[in-house]
């Protein structure tokens, strides 16, 4: 028997922490007993949950036993999706579309010397964009440490600080641009609160054949996001219209569920009327929730905006394993109701579950509490969905959006020619080796330069 979780809910050890002002005075232990309460009432898989004594251990250490120990059919840990964070900033992130930062994306492609560390993509408007860092720009050094060869322990906990800035941190990158002839220059950055741009490089393609394909870099699954893809969906269907569309998520983590059925609704226009987005499948002690595809969004003001209609037959989308949850339910949703859904990347995540996320004394637990399914009543997809033409995403001299950068000239090419070109299918195994590698890469710890949400977020 467990006492209910409201019972212990804001009962904190430091109050100074707590974000609610229904905050009361408690103990780690009331914390604690709150995470076992609230695990075994909403966790997908309580049963489980091994019973812990919460007065074991710090509220982290024990927030990482409230989970299975089960695997699933391929080895892979059932819950790999389990994570906590300081509640203003997952909120700032999550509402606001606000972080800490430079405003770019780094990937590191060498961890050992001689180190590899590139930008990715570049956030409009930041500190990263004031001194024209793009895709492709290597950082070679961090206030005159060498970032490609220094091996001194030091040297890279003082490098990761510059990689992980708080608020005013002020650091100096000696940087080479892409292109084989570049010349080495200084920058000098100073981190602040960034406004993340969900939707970039929104633009429509003319094709050697005269089709138009529409392409969109999409990143982030947050409330910011809502009124771009509209915006988005209009600029598509002015004029004449478009022939097909390439939905970028290669980097694009997941987020609220919401944000997946706008875009996919825009996706399928009238292919989706009458039938389930997704269906919401939680434990034994909740019943389960159909969400159908939608023709309008209403934003927390209560204004109701209309969605367009692109009224795809299909959609060609660019993955990687960064390629995940709410960006996975996008395609899962849409195969559900037959639209076709060409893969042209690497393998994504894998991950078909999801949570509420709930504030406790200035935290905010995830765990995962439910499983979505789409219109067929289909999903796991544990080891993720195969890409249909398979691409390493290692094409760093080519700007994102540009019709030369490889993942997407494969989705034109397949576009125009109605099969992967045979380029691609030569870089299967490559592809399939530098995601592995890549996903193994860091500098210990592994920088990045803002958080973004593993999981699917059910609630807004």
């Amino acid at each position: 028997m467990f006492c209910p979780s409201d019972n212990f809910h804001q009962y904190c050890a430091d109050l100074s922490k707590a974000f609610s002002t229904d905050a009361k005075q408690g103990t780690y232990v009331d914390e604690n007993n709150w995470l076992r309460s609230w695990s075994h009432e909403t966790y997908l898989w309580y049963d489980e949950i091994e019973e812990v004594d919460p007065a074991c251990c710090t509220t982290p250490e024990y927030f990482e036993l409230m989970k299975t120990k089960e695997t699933t059919s391929s080895g892979k840990p059932k819950d790999r999706f389990h994570f906590s964070q300081p509640t203003r900033e997952y909120r700032q992130l999550s509402n606001e579309g606000v972080a800490v930062g430079y405003g770019i994306r780094l990937k590191i492609l060498q961890r050992s010397p001689p180190r590899n560390v590139v930008v990715v993509y570049t956030e409009p408007g930041s500190p990263a964009a004031g001194v024209n860092l793009v895709r492709g720009t290597q950082i070679l050094s961090v206030d005159g440490i060498d970032v490609v060869n220094s091996t001194d322990e030091n040297d890279i906990e003082r490098i990761n600080a510059a990689l992980n800035p708080s608020a005013g941190d002020t650091h100096t990158f000696t940087v080479k641009d892409p292109g084989s002839s570049s010349q080495e220059r200084s920058v000098t950055m100073t981190a602040r609160e960034i406004t993340v741009h969900p939707v970039q490089n929104v633009k429509v393609i003319t094709t050697s054949e005269g089709d138009r394909v529409g392409y969109m870099l999409f990143n982030r699954h947050n409330d910011p996001a809502a009124q771009p893809l509209i915006n988005a969906g209009n600029t598509f269907r002015r004029g004449s219209g478009i022939n097909d569309l390439v939905l970028d998520l290669r980097y694009n983590n997941g987020g609220f569920l919401y944000i997946a059925q706008i875009i996919a609704s825009i996706i399928a226009g009238s292919a989706g009327n009458g039938k389930n987005f997704a269906t919401i499948e939680y434990n034994d002690k909740t019943d389960n929730i159909s969400t159908p595809f939608a023709d309008a969004f209403k934003d927390e003001n209560g204004t109701v905006h209309l969605l367009p209609d692109l009224d795809l037959t299909r959609l060609f989308v660019l993955t990687s394993p960064s390629t995940c949850s709410a960006s996975e339910l996008i395609i899962n949703s849409l195969r559900g109701i037959d639209i076709e859904v060409i893969l042209v990347g690497s393998t994504t995540c894998g991950k078909y579950h999801g949570f509420v996320s709930t504030d406790n004394c200035g935290t905010t637990y995830s765990t995962i509490q439910l499983r979505v399914v789409n219109n067929k009543g289909v999903a796991d997809y544990d080891d993720g969905f195969s890409p249909t033409c398979s691409v390493a995403d290692n094409d760093y001299d080519h700007q994102l959006g540009d019709p030369e950068e490889s993942l997407l000239k494969t989705a034109l090419a397949y576009q125009t020619d109605d099969a992967c070109p045979s380029s691609s299918s030569a870089q299967v195994r490559e592809a399939a080796t530098k995601s592995s590698q890549e996903e193994s890469l860091s500098i210990d710890p592994a920088p990045s330069p803002y958080s973004s949400f593993p999981g699917l977020i059910l609630n807004r």
